[in-house]
């Protein structure tokens, strides 16, 4: 993950958050149940490291929900891979849709 950040470059504001500090993040808020939403959810990250982290701890996978976005479309598609080779139900929506699919309700 960190060589396709630096291959795409940190144009436009997005920057790849490094796995220590995603980690750290993870260790901090405990998620051991309930949602976890990541409203810049890049490559999907935490959501790897909070399933980690649940497994890690003895807790049970599937007893959180989660639910993120991200505004670039290939970064997009990435944690949406990212997160399916890893067997990781999830809700993850590209941001442009999301705004499409809120204005017309």
């Amino acid at each position: 993950m960190g060589q396709f950040a630096d291959a795409e470059g940190k144009k436009g504001g997005q920057f790849y958050t490094p796995r220590s500090i995603v980690r750290l993040l993870v260790e901090m808020l405990e998620p051991y149940e309930g949602r976890v939403f990541d409203p810049c959810c890049g490559s999907g990250g935490m959501f790897v490291q909070s399933e980690e982290f649940i497994e890690a701890h003895g807790g049970r996978i599937g007893s959180i929900a989660i639910y993120g976005q991200e505004s670039n479309q290939t970064t997009w598609r990435l944690s949406k891979m990212n997160l399916a080779i890893r067997g990781i139900d999830a809700n993850i929506q590209w941001v442009i849709a999301f705004m499409l699919t809120r204005s017309k309700t």
